[in-house]
């Protein structure tokens, strides 16, 4: 089923919708629009929707970075997004070890938890809140423009 419907995800959906026709299961799914994903990361024609994600104009309540490769690159796009919040101290799973070390207590929201969002530039021709054009900062897609 994966297979035939290029993602996991679909599948999922699919079942659900099965199993919920069989069952009475009642079930609802998240708005694409307050949940995006990496499906409206990755898509040229989302443009519009993550410049107003970028710009302030549109506030989700959580992205997911699916449809992204690996765990890497879904921290290099959530920072570039200004949707990146843990301290690298606490990445890779060091956060409770970080919290724990520290004087003072203040548990691991304290340790590893900035209030403003850490913000980087890694790919120019991938949304982003701030404007990646500087010539050092490489493209990530084959033939990828700047997103802005």
């Amino acid at each position: 089923m994966v297979l035939s419907m290029t993602s996991h995800q679909q599948a999922l959906a699919a079942l659900l919708d099965e199993h919920s026709s069989l069952t009475g299961l009642r079930v609802k799914t998240l708005s694409g629009v307050d949940f995006p994903g990496g499906y409206h990361y990755h898509r040229k024609k989302e443009i519009g929707f993550l410049k107003d994600i970028a710009q302030g104009k549109h506030v989700p309540y959580l992205m997911h970075m699916s449809w992204t490769t690996n765990k890497k690159n879904k921290l290099l796009f959530l920072q570039q997004m200004g949707l990146w919040y843990t301290e690298a101290k606490c990445e890779a799973g060091g956060g409770v070890g970080v919290a724990n070390s520290l004087a003072g207590g203040g548990g691991l929201e304290t340790a590893c938890c900035s209030a403003e969002p850490l913000i980087k530039c890694h790919f120019k021709d991938k949304p982003s809140v701030e404007q990646c054009k500087d010539s050092s900062v490489p493209t990530i897609d084959k033939n990828g423009k700047s997103f802005w």
